[in-house]
């Protein structure tokens, strides 16, 4: 049997196209030695021009380090963004990928070529019968994006918002739970956006209820990138309140702080709809947590807009910030702004945040007995585990001590002794 090499880079969306192009390559294994495989698929991204240059750099290792009959596939959202460029610089790739054409990575291995379609793709929940995580995974409920926001790129290559239909996702989440999935991380280009396109009213509510309904089992629902949308988010907070099997946490990607960048990045709110939705969730839910991404340097910024988003982490409000430093992307509205940031004053803001962020510690859980998920090992009596407040990927993760043996991917009632972040 032919064997297959993963290398998967960028966001958890990324993850999911790779498991379903998997899922069609049902006669092959996968080895985690890329000199044994008979076939390597590279997942790119092409987010920013950070992620571009990773993706490049991978390539060109692979090519280095791959056996000498290996073939190289490089798939994702880079070949359908700039498929052009990747093929004038390596021209000993097997086969091209792109992001509509997850449904031809068979024919691809079978007979290499190229495989671009501007058709939109969207997988449904038979398409996906391979997990790389059997007790974590991610479900994708959308793709494509109908904002317009000046600094990025993802519409571009994605295309519009399409919906998945809600019995098919239903149906997803409840095999992966039979299965043994302890956690569902719901995860789109904008999950608060879900359904409009097809229902033409946004549906994330219903679709919770749905899972929620027709699943028993106690497992973890985890909402990421939800944009900020009061309405929709009052929504949730309710359902959270009746089923705590929907985690605290709130992923929402505000960007900015400053009502005039907001403006100018097209975000379609302003700091006090901001405020207003983190004093709403806070009061609601004082033991849920808010992450959030910022962009620092976008063309314009001033030095009173950045210390005003600095001001605001230092607040706190925001339990878990993340930061971004701007990209100049080519095709977006900001390309063409003339009042671009220096790289050095990015570089600069970029760090003061990072620094500042790393001082906050909202939560003094000591003592508190929490429902822990264990995802590791760490030697004999030492795991790991995450709690509802804490993502994969890209949170932090506890470190538990315990002289009784515990099972990676189940949950554990566990007294907590220092902070947590």
């Amino acid at each position: 049997m032919k064997k297959i090499g993963l290398v998967n880079l960028g966001c958890p969306k990324n993850l999911v196209d790779l498991e379903v192009m998997l899922s069609f390559l049902e006669n092959y294994l996968i080895t985690l030695n890329p000199r044994q495989a008979d076939f390597l698929i590279i997942n790119t991204c092409a987010f920013i021009k950070s992620a571009r240059r990773e993706s490049i750099d991978t390539i060109k290792t692979i090519l280095k380090q791959k056996g000498k009959n290996t073939k190289v596939i490089v798939t994702g959202c880079f070949v359908s963004k700039d498929f052009k460029l990747l093929k004038d610089k390596f021209n000993d790739i097997y086969a091209w990928v792109g992001v509509n054409n997850l449904a031809d990575i068979k024919d691809a291995i079978k007979k290499g070529g190229i495989y671009l379609s501007s058709k939109p793709f969207i997988y449904k929940s038979k398409n996906r019968t391979v997990l790389l995580n059997t007790y974590s995974t991610y479900v994708k409920i959308s793709d494509g994006c109908n904002h317009k926001c000046s600094f990025c790129i993802i519409p571009f290559i994605k295309g519009k918002y399409r919906s998945r239909n809600i019995e098919d996702i239903v149906d997803e989440v409840k095999n992966l739970v039979a299965a043994g999935v302890k956690e569902i991380n719901l995860i789109s280009q904008d999950t608060s956006y879900y359904g409009k396109d097809i229902y033409n009213y946004f549906a994330i509510d219903k679709l919770l209820k749905k899972i929620l309904k027709n699943i028993k089992k106690y497992f973890w629902l985890r909402l990421m990138y939800l944009y900020p949308n009061f309405s929709i988010i009052n929504k949730i907070v309710k359902i959270m309140k009746n089923d705590k099997r929907v985690c605290r946490y709130f992923d929402l990607p505000f960007q900015h702080i400053n009502t005039d960048i907001l403006s100018a990045m097209h975000r379609g709110y302003s700091r006090n709809e901001i405020e207003r939705i983190i004093n709403f969730i806070k009061k609601e839910l004082p033991d849920s947590v808010i992450r959030s991404s910022f962009i620092t340097g976008y063309p314009g910024e001033t030095k009173k807009q950045f210390n005003e988003l600095l001001f605001f982490i230092k607040n706190g409000k925001i339990d878990k910030p993340g930061f971004f430093k701007y990209s100049d992307e080519k095709g977006t509205q900001s390309f063409n702004c003339k009042n671009k940031i220096s790289k050095d004053v990015i570089n600069k803001r970029f760090k003061i945040l990072t620094l500042a962020a790393k001082k906050i510690s909202n939560y003094d859980s000591n003592g508190v007995v929490k429902k822990v998920l264990i995802t590791g090992i760490k030697n004999k009596n030492l795991y790991t585990g995450r709690t509802q407040t804490n993502a994969p990927d890209i949170d932090d993760y506890l470190l538990v001590s315990s002289k009784e043996s515990l099972q990676t991917g189940n949950f554990y009632d566990i007294k907590t002794e220092k902070k947590e972040r």
